[in-house]
Order: structure tokens, then sequence, then C-alpha cells
């Protein structure tokens, strides 16, 4: 347009000589300024549809998680957590350093070597297993204790029993000196990966006069670098580049960890400048100008920030001693607003974390060795110090602190078996001594039962942290930590399988993952169809059943997952009904998580049950020994790395031929268990067998019941209103059981559901009981029962989620009253998902 204006300029001055030319010109500049609107008015359409592209794709994608690190271009390989928690503002603050993988050389190698890996088949790797079992005449489990170099830690003063008492234990009174406890192999391993891991060290230097930080007001220049990192709801100050001496580089990258070089890492490292960084919806970017490739990006980084109360990867709220505490809860965006880090399946780093807290505060925190404590300074502060040598995703860092105390569990199996871990129980003072006979009687026992069907405890130590009633689950693992809810304490053990599940992804889930996070099944349907066998071994080396009863409790087991299945798959849309949702593997695919921020999903158990069901399936053909082997081959064979559905179903088919034998195919598993919607065609007619001992028992009760209920017009209506059927014993999950048929039956008088209450003692039993029962009193309106489902929701808050629902839909107005009470109860310190939820149930918003 200035061209044009200086053109009509230049005529308008010879407007008197040539009024021709003048009007040629004027043709000639009315067309270039129609050229140059059309021109505008296409570039704005444009930019209009690329908005509304945009806009589209966000929409499709709304449900999904996103993953916005740029992992294939720049891959941070080591973290450095230093924070200090202010309890009082509900925030941490400090900064995380990274440190990237920055020489080219062994980038490449790596990749070459990646490559390389994957390219051996697993039929190769299933060879040489079936070469070794053919050799071996009876089950014989293949130890990998080399994985290890453990020590000893018990000894006389950390006895949990003093004179037949608990001993309790505050955690902040304690440090341990576990330099020695290192997985031997693991950082041979990595030393030998970073050897020549420091060619490339001298970094552009940033001017210091032109980095600033960027709020998203300032664009970059298009050709500069960009490292991005999945991140939200954090609050940065400032992103700097440091010069990190080269033995200390060395020593953090190859994670030669101890206390004081974490202490004098702030002393020694050189600030060179402040580089770019601007915030986007799920992501944080940062460049330093002027650089245009990776390979010159720095090789040391710190961003300084603070999180958020509101951040979902923190929950801040009481415990059940009403004290103040933090934990990471699992939530859907992992740990993106704890720090930022590339948080991606294949996004593996080690890393370091120095934690400071008031002197009074207790800290639990995955990693290597138990925490290594400062002495506290004059003001009531102390630093704690955690580090983990195996490379794991970011979304793995598990960190909780609060006021707690610890009990440490004695680990002498009771099979004359010394399991040499350390093993604590983490909690408030009055759960702990409320519950740590049960968990001393059954964590050793279970620890020593998976040995032998998995082989070692893949970390070097376990702590058990009993996490506050707002937890919106029954469980949570990652390395070293496992989380439960106090919905599991019923006394008895038998919430205790939940335990055994967590453990048991210590091997699925952690260090075997999925490459594709939406193939979940690879963890919780392993997890799931192993926490039987498991938690069965355990009461039973306990002396709690014998082995009858352990095979009809197997099998009823079975039964009430079969019914919850059922019930799910009609009560589910299609598209959540598929365990492997990616199967064409498209682009978007690896930029977002399919249904990875649906809510839909959180609670449903689709992809646990149907997983399960498909390993029972594939078991039935070779029978449970051989199936137990070839699961320990695959925890052996794919140790350290990430697989798919493919790889695994392969596996399976190559490790056990008996499944070709029966005319069973790979593609046809693929097809009708894990890309189908609906019940596979395997299960649509399982009926538990009635020549179960325990299913026998429970139907004679219902019938007992059932024969007390008033006929239409009978004219014995007030003699058997007045009945009451003598009611025998039964188990938790025959009750379990119990209930669910009661739940099928339309109408039940007031009275025999009262009888019934008195007789099992309902609010004594388990939460799984309470919770059917509870759904017995809204479907049937039983007033006088009430207040067990107050008692029940402010209790069991992650498993009461439904029941708010139920009792709105119910109708009755006490019901819906008694809704909103425990809601408006509880909603300040309930976890994001579950409030939106129950919100919407009660409100209708």
């Amino acid at each position: 347009m200035e061209n044009t204006s200086a053109n009509v300029s230049d005529k308008d001055g010879s407007v008197n000589n040539s009024e021709i030319s003048l009007n040629s010109a004027d043709e000639s500049a009315t067309l270039s300024l129609a050229n140059e609107s059309d021109s505008t008015d296409s570039a704005d359409e444009s930019d209009e549809k690329s908005n509304s592209d945009d806009i589209r794709e966000e929409m499709d994608h709304e449900k999904d998680l996103p993953l916005m690190s740029n992992v294939k271009d720049i891959h941070i390989s080591h973290y450095i957590l230093q924070l200090k928690c202010l309890m009082e503002t509900r925030e941490l603050i400090g900064h995380v350093t990274l440190l990237r993988c920055c020489d080219q050389a062994r980038c490449t190698e790596c990749t070459k070597q990646r490559t390389l890996n994957q390219k051996i088949t697993v039929k190769s790797k299933c060879l040489k297993i079936i070469a070794s079992q053919e050799k071996k005449s009876k089950f014989n489990i293949q130890r990998i204790e080399s994985e290890h170099n453990y020590i000893d830690v018990l000894n006389e003063n950390t006895s949990t029993m003093v004179s037949g008492q608990v001993k309790l234990e505050s955690l902040s009174d304690h440090s341990y000196d576990c330099a020695d406890m290192i997985c031997a192999q693991q950082s041979s391993s990595l030393n030998a990966k970073n050897s020549s891991y420091m060619s490339s060290m001298n970094s552009v230097k940033v001017n210091t006069d032109h980095a600033i930080s960027l709020d998203g007001t300032l664009e970059n220049s298009t050709n500069d670098f960009k490292m991005i990192l999945d991140c939200c709801d954090i609050e940065i100050d400032y992103v700097e580049e440091l010069d990190l001496p080269l033995y200390m580089f060395k020593d953090l990258v190859q994670n030669n960890y101890n206390k004081d070089l974490n202490e004098n890492l702030t002393l020694v490292t050189k600030a060179l400048g402040r580089l770019m960084w601007e915030y986007g919806r799920h992501s944080v970017s940062v460049w330093k100008e002027g650089v245009k490739t990776e390979s010159h990006f720095p090789s040391v980084i710190r961003i300084h920030y603070r999180t958020k109360p509101t951040g979902q990867s923190l929950k801040w709220t009481l415990d059940q001693d009403q004290n103040w505490c933090v934990f990471t809860n699992g939530h859907w965006i992992n740990n993106r607003s704890f720090f930022p880090s590339q948080d991606s399946p294949t996004a593996m780093a080690t890393w370091q974390a120095e934690i400071e807290v008031q002197k009074h505060l207790s800290v639990v925190m995955g990693g290597d060795n138990h925490e290594m404590v400062a002495k506290s300074d004059e003001d009531g502060w102390k630093k704690e110090y955690f580090n983990s040598r195996m490379e794991m995703p970011s979304s793995t860092i598990s960190l909780a602190i609060g006021y707690w105390s610890f009990v440490t569990i004695p680990l002498k199996y009771n099979k004359g078996e010394l399991y040499r871990k350390p093993c604590r129980v983490v909690g408030p003072r009055s759960i702990l001594c409320q519950s740590i006979t049960e968990l001393r009687d059954y964590i050793p026992v279970c620890l020593g039962e998976v040995n032998n069907i998995l082989g070692p405890y893949p970390f070097p130590r376990l702590d058990v942290l009993i996490v506050p009633p707002c937890f919106d689950s029954l469980g949570m693992a990652s390395p070293c930590v496992i989380y439960i809810a106090q919905s599991l304490l019923a006394g008895d053990c038998s919430m205790f399988v939940r335990i055994a599940h967590e453990i048991c992804h210590s091997w699925f889930g952690l260090v075997i993952g999925p490459k594709d996070w939406t193939e979940e099944w690879l963890t919780e349907g392993f997890c799931t169809y192993i926490e039987d066998i498991l938690h069965l071994n355990v009461i039973q080396a306990n002396g709690l059943c014998d082995e009858a009863e352990v095979i009809a409790e197997k099998q009823l087991r079975m039964y009430l997952k079969y019914k919850t299945l059922q019930n799910e798959l009609l009560n589910t849309s299609a598209d959540l009904q598929t365990l492997r949702p990616n199967k064409y593997n498209t682009e978007s695919s690896t930029n977002y998580v399919k249904d990875g921020m649906n809510p839909e999903k959180r609670f449903l158990q689709v992809h646990y049950l149907k997983g399960y069901f498909l390993l029972c399936y594939l078991e039935s053909f070779v029978g449970l020994e051989k199936f137990l082997r070839m699961l320990h081959s695959y925890v052996i064979t794919f140790y350290k790395e990430l697989v798919s559905s493919k790889d695994v179903i392969s596996f399976m088919f190559n490790v056990l031929p008996e499944l070709k034998d029966n005319g069973l195919t790979e593609e046809k598993i693929l097809e009708d268990w894990l890309d189908k919607p609906g019940m596979p065609e395997a299960l649509k007619n399982y009926e538990l067998s009635d020549g179960n001992v325990q299913l026998q028992q429970v139907k004679k009760q219902v019938s007992l019941l059932r024969m007390s209920y008033p006929t239409e017009g009978s004219r014995k209506r007030k003699r058997k209103l007045n009945m009451k059927p003598k009611l025998e014993n039964l188990s938790p999950l025959q009750l379990v059981l119990f209930l669910e048929i009661l739940l099928e039956d339309e109408k039940i008088p007031a009275n025999q559901l009262v009888n019934i209450r008195t007789r099992y003692q309902m609010m004594s039993q388990n939460a799984d009981v309470q919770h059917r029962w509870c759904e017995l009193v809204i479907k049937h309106k039983v007033q006088k029962c009430y207040q067990d489902l107050k008692k029940f929701l402010l209790n069991h808050q992650a498993m009461g989620v439904y029941l708010y629902g139920e009792m709105v839909l119910s109708g009755c107005k006490q019901q819906k009253k008694l809704a909103e009470e425990c809601f408006n109860t509880l909603k300040d310190h309930m976890e994001p998902d579950p409030y939106s939820t129950v919100k919407a149930m009660v409100y209708g918003t």
C-alpha cells in the first residue's frame, strides 16, 4: 500500500500536464488497491480458517491429555529439585535444574542402540527362554538377585515392639546412611552409557542485556531452537543458564550422588545469564536468543518457580489428626503442576531432590535410600535429601510432607527367609496405632510371596503411606512408595488385596511400562490378575484359610469381577471399552493421550477387568503354574523396557506354544479382546460353578431371606413381616456377593433390612461390604439407616462418589438433603475430579 500511495502522490503532481495519463494511472492505482484488498481478504479468511481449525482440533482433543514436550528433539537426562515447603501458604518454592544429553555423538549412538534393541524380535528372546525351560524338570523361579546389592538395615534399635507395645517414631528424628544400598548393575550401566558424555560442555553464552522472562507478550525469532516442557499451574520467576563444573556434571549425570555434592551445588554453579521463556496452555517453552539448533542449546538450565495451592498435581489438605499435609495425588496431569518436565512415556531420567521443611515435618519421597537429613538450622528448618539412580518417567516421582510418624516393619518372612528390604509404614499417629498390627502381619508375607512369583522386589526400599481421607483412590504406587487409603484398614486384612495390587505395580507399570499410555491393561490388567493369586497365597500362609477355601474364594472373586465388568460395559460408551484405542497409531496419538483427561474414565475398571479376564483366558489353555512361569520370564525379558500390546501377545505366543496348538492366533486375540468394545466372545457364557461351597452358602441365605418377604394378598402377611430368618455367618467376600444379589430385588421389607444390618453388623464390616449396604439403603429408602450413608460418605470418600448420584436420583428429599450436607462438609478438601463430579450430581452444575 505504501508504493501505491507514493505513485498516486506523484501522479497528482502531474495532473495539469497529462490528464489522460492521470486517468490511466488512476485506473491502474484502483486496480492495484483492489488486488491488495482481495489479497488482504484472502489472508484474513486464511487466518480465520486456521484459527477455526485450531479451535476444532482443541475441541476434538478436549478430553485428551496433551504431550507437549519435544523429547524427540532434546532429552533431559537428570532433574535436580531444590524446594522449600511453606505449609502456611500452601506452596513449594525453589527451582528445578535440568541437565540434558549434551553430547551429540552420544545421543546419536544412544538412538542407534535403542533402534537396534527394538529390532531384536520378541521371538528371538523367547527362543532362549524356551530352551532354558526345557532343561528344567519342574517349576523353578529364576532369581535376579544380581540386579541388586542389598544390605541388612534391621537392628535392635529399629525394633517396632517394646514390651508388647507398638513403638512409634517420628520420621524427622532419624537419618539413614544408605550409600551402600545401590543397584550395582544399574550403576555400572549408567557409568558405561555416560563415559563419553562431556565432549560439548562449551555452550554459547547469553547476552544478559537481552535475556528476559516472557509471559507470552513477546515472540521469539522463529529460527531459535525451543525446548518445550510439560507444565501447568506453576508461577515461573525466571529461567537461567548455568555453568556447572565438569567434575560435578559428571557426578550428577552418572549419579555418584551424595548429600555434600547437593549442598555444594548452589555454591559452585555459575549463572551465565537468563533465558527467554513463555507459557502455553499446557507447557512452557525455553530458548536462548541466537541459538538455532539443539546441539548448541544450553546443557544446564535452572527454572525458578513456585507451585500454586490450586495446582492439581499436589493436594494440600488436613490428615486424620487434623494437621496440614501435602502429597502428589496422581492426577491425570501427572506432576506438571509440581515441576516442569518432559512428561512422556519415553522420556526417562534420573533425579535427586533437596526438600526443606520445618523441623517437625516429615518428608516421604521415592528414591534409592531413605532420606538423609541435615541438622536443623537456628530458624527451625531442616533439609532432607533423596535421589534415584534408576531412569524413570517424571510422572513416577512422589512427594508427601506432613506431621507423621512411622513404624519399621520386621521383615522376617514366616517361611524362614529374611527379605532384605527396609520397609516402613508412615502416617498420622492415631491411624498407625489402630492399624499397624494388621499391616505388620500382611506386608512382609506379601513381599515374600511376590518374590516367589515375579522375583525380588525391584526397588531398594518400601514406604507405605496412609494418606488423608480425601485421597480419591484406594491405592497408588510409585518407586519405593505406596499410598494406601484408610478404607483398606478393616482390621482383618480383607481389603488388602488392593495392597497386593499396588505392590504388583512395581513390576507392571514401573520397571516395565507401556509405550502408549492408553494401553493401561498392560499395567492394570496384569496387576489385577496377580493380585488375587498373591493375596490368597498370603492369607493361606497366615493360616486364615485352607487350600479348598482359597480355590473357592478365587472363583468367587472372579465371579464378582465378571458382574462388575458386565455392569460397566452396559453403562459405558463404546469408545471407552477398547483396550488398544491407538491401534492405527495416527500422528495425533503421539501428541495426545486419548481420553487422558476424560472424567468418565477416571472411575472405570474396564481396562482392569478386560485385561484380567484376557490373562485368565490364556491361562486356561496352559495351566496356572506354566502361566506364572511365563510371567516371570516376561519380567526378566522386558525389565526396564517399554512394551506394546503387540509385543506382549507375541511374547506369550512364542513362550506358550500350547496357545497355537489350541487354535488361537495373535491377530484374533488382539482383535477380539483389545480392539473391540463389548464383552469378548469367550466370556459371554461365563457362569460360576454351582459346586462352589461359598456360593452355595450365599444362595442359601438369600433364599431364607426371600421366604420372609410378604406375598401379595397373603393372609399371613403380618406373620411373615415379623419373621426373622436365622442367617448364618458369612465371610466379607460372601457378604459382598450376598448384598449384590439382594440389589436385584425390587422390594425388600424395611424390617428385614434392619435385621440384616443387626445380624451382620454392617457398619463394622469392611468398606466393600459397607458400600453395597449403602446402595441397598438408598434403593429401598431405609430411613433408620440414613446415618450409615453419612458415616460412609465422610470416611470413605474414594468409594462414595457414585452414591451421591444414586441419592439424588432416588427422588427422596431427605436423601438429597443428606447428599448436599455431606458434600458441603467435604468440598473444601476434595480432590478436583471428585469435587466437580459430585457437585454436578448434587446441584446439576
